[in-house]
């Protein structure tokens, strides 16, 4: 099958790490950790619970591209399997069943990509028998290779090919009513939801969400479809995703001066300190959703948060030069997010792939897609 493998070469991630100071394109050219594999390895079911499924669609995360461009943690490298093959926000259709299971070649589906307990043959541990999938104790160990999730791991593969495998506990139908090119986002859209109930602001409090690129947008669709109707602010650099960003719910978009516009807006007094960024004192929002995991947005974050305020961080970050001064001076509560699981709301638990695909049989996604290839051609 074709496929993108990416694998790990020490020699040439030094070589990358070194003339990736010079020019980005290093990262794509014949010393790249991704390759493109005319004939690779179908992927076999590691069990009878297991299903392969023929990728339609799959998306590019930011996680992926920093796999790419060795900006990734290696504090996950114990966690991940090589070599493997990227791709976890993917929709597919059912080529071949393992035994005994309730499911039907043909049947389309998107996939729940945390590799926890109930995927490696193990009694649930406490992480997963909370429903927090994505935080599973068990990772790196079981019936298949490391790996926190699909895309990461060398046994499941991934998105990025022809053919990859999971288990049928991963599996959620698709209905007829949605689209590929909107279910595609299902898997962002729970990161989405689950950064929104990470810390859910009530009516009367006031929410940035800060980047809005794919989470940024999806954490502010599951904010308004989970009921917030207090004020939420926009702020990325881009004018597309700011449009973007009011289109599907925000009131106010900033692309400029982030802090100094949300001082103004807040009633906040700037000070401009020595060699160093704009902060302000008096007022900022109540939360803030930090949903592109660089240093830029982590900063302004943290500096536009009110005192006592909270800090919910959807992005992947890493290491970073950051100046938390903020959240001591201020009092923030950081809060981090990591895949989602079985979200508890308004009383009730609910399988966050569900809470996803009820909202996307009402909004429509597809107009997020920059680019699209469906030639079969990788």
């Amino acid at each position: 099958m074709k496929a993108l493998v990416v694998d790990l070469n020490l020699f040439k991630a030094a070589l990358n790490l070194l003339l990736g100071r010079i020019t980005k394109s290093v990262y794509y050219s014949p010393l790249s950790m991704l390759k493109y594999h005319e004939n690779y390895p179908e992927p076999e079911l590691p069990g009878e619970n297991w299903v392969k499924i023929k990728t339609n669609l799959c998306g590019i995360c930011g996680s992926d591209l920093r796999v790419i461009t060795l900006e990734e943690s290696f504090y996950l490298a114990p966690l991940t399997s090589f070599p493997f093959v990227p791709g976890h926000e993917v929709v597919g259709e059912v080529v071949e069943v393992g035994n005994n299971l309730n499911v039907s070649e043909g049947e389309r589906v998107v996939v729940n990509p945390a590799l926890c307990c109930r995927v490696r043959g193990f009694e649930e541990c406490e992480a997963c028998r909370k429903g927090h999938f994505a935080v599973c104790h068990n990772t790196d160990r079981g019936r298949i290779f490391p790996g926190i999730f699909t895309g990461i791991c060398r046994d499941t593969g991934g998105g990025w090919a022809e053919h990859f495998v999971a288990h049928n506990s991963q599996l959620v139908n698709v209905p007829a009513s949605i689209k590929d090119e909107n279910a595609v986002f299902a898997e962002p859209l729970t990161i989405g939801i689950h950064s929104a109930l990470r810390s859910f602001p009530g009516d009367d409090e006031v929410v940035a969400v800060v980047g809005c690129g794919v989470i940024g947008i999806c954490t502010i669709i599951a904010l308004r479809h989970l009921g917030f109707k207090g004020e939420i602010i926009g702020i990325d650099i881009s004018e597309r995703q700011a449009e973007m960003a009011k289109k599907f719910g925000a009131d106010e978009v900033v692309t400029e001066n982030p802090v100094e516009s949300i001082a103004e807006m807040m009633g906040g007094r700037v000070y401009q300190p020595p060699r160093d960024r704009p902060m302000f004192v008096g007022g900022g929002v109540d939360v803030a959703y930090e949903c592109m995991g660089i240093p830029q947005t982590v900063d302004t974050a943290l500096r536009i948060t009110k005192p006592l305020g909270r800090v919910v961080i959807a992005g992947t970050v890493a290491k970073m030069d950051v100046d938390w001064a903020p959240v001591f001076a201020k009092e923030l509560t950081v809060l981090g997010t990591f895949g989602c699981g079985i979200e508890g709301f308004n009383g009730e638990r609910k399988d966050t792939f569900g809470i996803a695909l009820d909202i996307l049989q009402k909004a429509d996604l597809s107009q997020l897609l920059t680019h699209l290839r469906t030639t079969g051609k990788l």
